[in-house]
């Protein structure tokens, strides 16, 4: 008679529960771990086309901006020109500037984002288009106649020319002066010939202009003028661009391409749902920059207070 078994013979209570525990642990795991891997798979899946205008200056910038922020999150992203796009159908197209929106418009059979093109032009080019949506280059006219109004005190009254393009803008000029207070004279402009006048013009009822994105009255090559001509009239000019203010505008209030490509990429994750994009309706930058230049402010007897000092008090009105 033996006193022992041997301990392979032995039958622990509990241990075949125990077997069982740990092999339902283990699928668990193995279904936890799958479902945790499942949004990386479905990004490596998803393919982003950046069609920037040209590769450099603020388009490349802003291009390089996004790129980053999405593949630091594992969104595949390609990057071409123009030249030398290829649809390939992706999953969502972003087109950087006016030539590559037309491009996308043309080509792309996937749902495209507009970056650094002004609303006028985007409506333009994209009337009657389907999914397709923007974040709109220049920032909204109540913001504009705010800035004008905090930088400006005593204003009352802004000269705003409309050229053939941004004349679109009328209509929403109506709602700008009812939300900021700020009355707003804006003659129609259909020939270049004709800016300096309507300008004089305006002076004599308005304390400042407000220069908007428009290939007639902010055309390259009269920039210059344009600006050497309000200074004359001892007025002081709102553009949408930083080189702008280096130029001659007092103020300019915008959002960088840094500003911009980031805000592309928090709207792009928010909009991918269920394995689709879903942009919705074009909006207008919530970030915003400002940039002041204080020898023509100087020049013109005003008194400015910080770029951060402005932008706080801006940023406390939206």
């Amino acid at each position: 008679m033996l006193l022992f078994r041997p301990l392979a013979s032995l039958r622990l209570p509990g241990v075949s529960a125990f077997r069982d525990s740990l092999a339902l642990a283990k699928l668990i795991l193995a279904m936890l771990v799958s479902v945790m891997l499942l949004p990386g798979l479905a990004l490596a899946q998803t393919s982003i086309s950046v069609l920037v205008t040209e590769p450099k200056g603020f388009y490349q910038d802003a291009a390089d901006s996004l790129t980053r922020a999405l593949r630091q999150e594992g969104w595949k992203v390609t990057v071409s020109t123009p030249e030398n796009y290829s649809s390939n159908s992706p999953s969502l197209t972003v087109a950087i500037g006016t030539p590559a929106l037309e491009k996308a418009l043309a080509e792309a059979s996937s749902p495209i984002l507009s970056l650094l093109v002004p609303r006028s032009t985007y409506e333009r080019l994209a009337s009657g288009k389907s999914r397709v949506s923007a974040l709109y280059l220049d920032q909204p006219l109540t913001r504009q106649l705010q800035l004008l109004k905090l930088a400006l005190p005593g204003l009352k009254k802004a000269g705003v020319p409309l050229g053939p393009v941004s004349r679109e803008s009328r209509k929403s000029l109506g709602s700008a002066v009812r939300d900021s207070g700020v009355l707003v004279d804006s003659p129609l402009i259909d020939r270049s010939s004709d800016l300096y006048s309507a300008l004089t013009e305006l002076a004599v009822d308005s304390q400042a202009f407000i220069l908007l994105p428009d290939p007639l009255v902010a055309q390259r090559s009269n920039l210059q003028n344009f600006f050497l001509h309000t200074y004359r009239l001892k007025k002081p000019v709102l553009a949408y661009s930083a080189p702008l203010a280096k130029t001659g505008a007092v103020l300019a209030l915008f959002a960088t391409p840094t500003q911009m490509g980031e805000e592309a990429a928090d709207w792009i994750r928010q909009s991918w749902m269920d394995g689709v994009f879903r942009l919705g309706e074009p909006r207008y930058p919530e970030r915003f920059s400002i940039a002041i230049n204080r020898t023509v402010a100087r020049s013109l007897d005003i008194e400015l207070p910080s770029e951060q000092v402005l932008s706080d008090r801006l940023g406390a009105l939206q």
